[in-house]
C-alpha cells in the first residue's frame, strides 16, 4: 500500500511523536509498503525539501512559511491552507491508500486530503493535554467526533481514554503500544558505555542515574533534585545525567536553585545535544533509569530504558503504569513525593540482585509488547480495517 505520513514535527526533533512517525514509517518502507513523509522544514535550511531515507521519501516543506507574511496574501487563509497549497504542487498527480495524522493540526491537513483523494483516514494523536488549551475541548470534539477519521491509534489507556471521551466511536479506536528499536548487541553496548561514562567523566566505580526528557515541570526534574541529597547521603558516588532539551527555562532555574541549595550541583550534568541516534549510547551508560513524571501518555523513554535492559523507577501515573507491573519490571513511587523517589532509587542501587531482576524483566517487557515490529503489524492491520471502512463508506454514498 502507500501512504502518506503527516507529521507537523520530525527527525532531527527528537520526542516521542517524532520518533513514532521514523519508526513506523521504517518498518513500512521494509515490509515492502510505499511511504511519503510530509512535515515542517522551515527551520531546516541544511536539509534537502526531499530525499530518499530510511523511512521513505520525506517532504520537508518550507515554501509555505514564506506565504505566511505575504503582503498580497490573507494570512488567516495562508495559516490555513499555504502548507496544503505546496503539498498538492510537490504531490500532484500521486494518489494514496491511507494518510495518517501524527498530531491534531496535521489531522485537519489530513482530512483534506484524504477526502479530496478517497484515502483511508488515520492518526496517531501524541499531545498529552490539547484539551486544557485554548479552545481545547472543541479542538478534541472536533479530532475525535466531527473528522471523517476511519481509525484512530492509541499507544495508551491513556489515549484511548480520552478518544472515548471526546466522542470517538468505540470500533475507531484500536490500542497499538509505540515500539521501540531494538537494542544494540552487547559488546556494542559495552562499547558505547565506556565510551560515553568517559565523555561525561563518570567513573566504573560511580552510579550514574539517567533521566530522559525535555526538562519541564511535567517530567519533574525538580523532584529528582529534591531526592538527590537523601540518595547521595548513602550513595555518594551516584551521579545523574539529565538527558533532552529544555522546553521551560525558568523551570531549568529552580532545578539549578534547588541543586545548588543543597550542596549537589557538581553530581548532575544536562546535555541537551543527546538526539534519537545519541540514546542507545545513553541507556546504555545508565545503571538506573529513572522518569518521576506528572502525567504521561505512553512514556517512550522508560519503554526505550526497559528495551536496552535497564532497571526503571517510575511514578504511579496513567502511562507510566500501563508500562511497568510494579516490582516485576520496574518499580512504582508515587508522584510529586522526593522521599519516596529515593526510597525507590536507593532500592535499586543498593540490590544487585533486584536491579537484575527487574533489568531481566523488564526487557522481557519491552520485546513483547513495544517492539518496533509487532508497532508495525499491529498498525497494518489497522490500517487494513480503515481502508474497507472507506470502501464501504464510498460504496454506500455511491448507492444512495
Amino acid at each position: 500500500m502507500k501512504v502518506l505520513m503527516l507529521t507537523s514535527s520530525y527527525e532531527p526533533l527528537h520526542g516521542g511523536a517524532e520518533t513514532y512517525a521514523r519508526l513506523l514509517c521504517e518498518g513500512l518502507v521494509a515490509d515492502g509498503h510505499e511511504v511519503v513523509i510530509a512535515t515542517d522544514g522551515s527551520w531546516l535550511d541544511d536539509l534537502p525539501g526531499e530525499r530518499e531515507e530510511i523511512a521513505g521519501r520525506v517532504l520537508r516543506l518550507r515554501d509555505f512559511a514564506g506565504r505566511l507574511d505575504a503582503r498580497d496574501k490573507v494570512k488567516w487563509r495562508q495559516m490555513q491552507y499555504s502548507v496544503l497549497d505546496e503539498l498538492g504542487t510537490v504531490l500532484q498527480g500521486e494518489s494514496f491508500d491511507v494518510v495518517h495524522a501524527n498530531s491534531h493540526e496535521a489531522l485537519i491537513l489530513a482530512s483534506i486530503v484524504a477526502l479530496e483523494t478517497d484515502a483511508a483516514l488515520v492518526c496517531s494523536l501524541h499531545e498529552q493535554s490539547p484539551d486544557l488549551e485554548r479552545f481545547g475541548r472543541g479542538r478534541c470534539r472536533l479530532s475525535f467526533q466531527i473528522l471523517p477519521v476511519d481509525m484512530y491509534f492509541a499507544p495508551s489507556r491513556f489515549f484511548a481514554e480520552r478518544a472515548a471521551r471526546f466522542g470517538a466511536p468505540d470500533d475507531r479506536v484500536r490500542l497499538v503500544h509505540n515500539g521501540v528499536p531494538d537494542a544494540p548487541p552487547d559488546h556494542v553496548a559495552r562499547h558505547l558505555r565506556s565510551a560515553l561514562r568517559t565523555e561525561l567523566g563518570v567513573s566504573p566505580d560511580q552510579r550514574l542515574i539517567v533521566l530522559p526528557g525535555r526538562v519541564s515541570a511535567r517530567k519533574a526534574q525538580l523532584d529528582l533534585a529534591a531526592a538527590l541529597p537523601l540518595v547521595a547521603a548513602e550513595l555518594p558516588e551516584v551521579r545523574v545525567l539529565l538527558s533532552g532539551r529544555v522546553s521551560d527555562y525558568a523551570y531549568e532555574k529552580s532545578v539549578w536553585d534547588r541543586l545548588e541549595r543543597d550542596g549537589v550541583t557538581e553530581l548532575v550534568a544536562l546535555r541537551q545535544d543527546f538526539g534519537a541516534e545519541a540514546m542507545p549510547a545513553v541507556y546504555a551508560a545508565a545503571d538506573l533509569v529513572v522518569q518521576p513524571s506528572l502525567a504521561e501518555g505512553l512514556p517512550f523513554s522508560v519503554v526505550e530504558a526497559m528495551r536496552a535492559g535497564k532497571p526503571v523507577v517510575g511514578t504511579r501515573v496513567i502511562g507510566i503504569s500501563d508500562v511497568i507491573t510494579d516490582g516485576v519490571d520496574g518499580l512504582l513511587v508515587p508522584a510529586t513525593d522526593p522521599p519516596a523517589l529515593a526510597e525507590g532509587i536507593l532500592r535499586v542501587l543498593k540490590n544487585e540482585s533486584l536491579a537484575a531482576e527487574l533489568a531481566a524483566n523488564a526487557y522481557t517487557t519491552a520485546e513483547r509488547e513495544f517492539s518496533s515490529r509487532k508497532m508495525v503489524a499491529d498498525t497494518l492491520d489497522g490500517y487494513r480495517v480503515a481502508m474497507a471502512r472507506r470502501r464501504r463508506s464510498a460504496s454506500l454514498a455511491g448507492s444512495s
